[in-house]
């Protein structure tokens, strides 16, 4: 649905089939619970397009049409062209850490920056990110995703902007202790061992350490990266700290880093991960995370993945028709053949990823 105001009074009804790449949205796209779907004057993509017809959206307000159709949004052009950069420039930031244990924390803050302000003009930034390709190790990119996801959750509890930078920039730092471990450690294929895994929870640890002597980082920034994976109900670490004692940049982290493990870190490089899975990690453990900020995020996100083409555990392919909110990767699936699963009523199956 639409909201209904007159600030584009010359615009024009179109039904979804009908519209084409390059149409300027007249006003905002919602959903039924009047979450934003499209933005007003956003640009219409091949991609939101689909989206559209995805949702449901039988018609919305066009105010104008270019002469030439564009491929891709240009703002979501400028948001691909900032994503590619900044995951370059914390590779390349990491590396220098690693050979002079110096955080050039000018480059974080400029990336953070770039994050934010991109963020505010691309619309479901979240569906859209893991649309891209991997760049690189994915310490770099996952580094780079919490910043962005961080930024957007801070965005949709209001924050003011320096609060949403600050947060970014936080994302971003998360997991800069990690340069200080044996890349072996982290590029392990499979689950590590009880000994290593102690070791690899020092990264915490080590990252407050770098960061504490900075006289220009704040210290929220700094105690929100020692505490990001510390949890509300005192089974997180380094200090099993009880949920009042979290900062409230760190619950943030938590929730964008966890979202994004499941689809990043610990993704199998043959298949596209599936962000049901990651909600549904989210899912069984919100009991220990900040309730929120973890619900409102699992529920803005769920509005982006009804009528995603997927692929289930068994190789069988169909469209997600409808939503489980409890267990989203266990939702109701019609397969090509035209039969609904609900793969609730079955254990061993499951969504297994998203085909793109």
């Amino acid at each position: 649905m639409e909201k209904n105001h007159d600030s584009n009074p010359k615009s024009m009804q179109f039904r979804v089939e009908h519209l084409v790449p390059g149409m300027e949205v007249a006003r905002d796209v919602c959903c039924d619970n009047g979450n934003i779907l499209v933005r007003e004057r956003a640009v219409l993509s091949q991609y939101t397009i689909t989206k559209l017809k995805k949702w449901e959206i039988e018609t919305i307000g066009i105010v104008s049409e270019a002469i030439v159709n564009p491929i891709l949004d240009p703002k979501m052009q400028q948001f691909v062209s900032s994503y590619n950069k900044s995951v370059s420039v914390v590779q390349q930031a990491f590396e220098n850490i690693r050979s002079t244990q110096e955080v050039p924390l000018d480059t974080f803050s400029a990336t953070a920056g770039e994050i934010t302000q991109n963020i505010r003009t691309v619309d479901n930034v979240i569906d859209q990110l893991y649309d891209l390709p991997v760049i690189g190790d994915c310490t770099f990119q996952h580094s780079v995703n919490v910043g962005v996801i961080a930024a957007l959750i801070a965005t949709w509890l209001d924050y003011p902007q320096d609060i949403v930078s600050a947060v970014s920039l936080t994302g971003l730092l998360h997991d800069v202790g990690k340069a200080q471990l044996p890349v072996a450690l982290l590029n392990h294929p499979e689950k590590l061992p009880a000994e290593d895994y102690e070791h690899y929870k020092q990264h915490a640890l080590y990252g407050f350490a770098m960061l504490r002597d900075l006289s220009d980082l704040s210290e929220s920034i700094k105690i929100a990266v020692l505490q990001h994976h510390e949890r509300n109900d005192g089974s997180g670490y380094p200090h099993k700290l009880s949920a009042d004692r979290i900062h409230p940049y760190a619950r943030i982290i938590a929730i964008a880093d966890l979202y994004d493990e499941a689809l990043t870190v610990n993704r199998n490089p043959i298949v596209i991960s599936s962000p049901y899975n990651g909600l549904e990690r989210l899912n069984d453990i919100k009991h220990s995370l900040d309730p929120q900020i973890c619900l409102p995020f699992m529920n803005r996100m769920l509005n982006f993945l009804s009528g995603n083409i997927v692929a289930l555990s068994d190789n069988r392919q169909g469209r997600v028709v409808y939503l489980n909110p409890d267990h989203p990767a266990r939702s109701m699936v019609q397969l090509m053949s035209g039969e609904v699963l609900d793969l609730s009523d079955d254990p061993d199956l499951r969504i297994h990823h998203v085909i793109r």
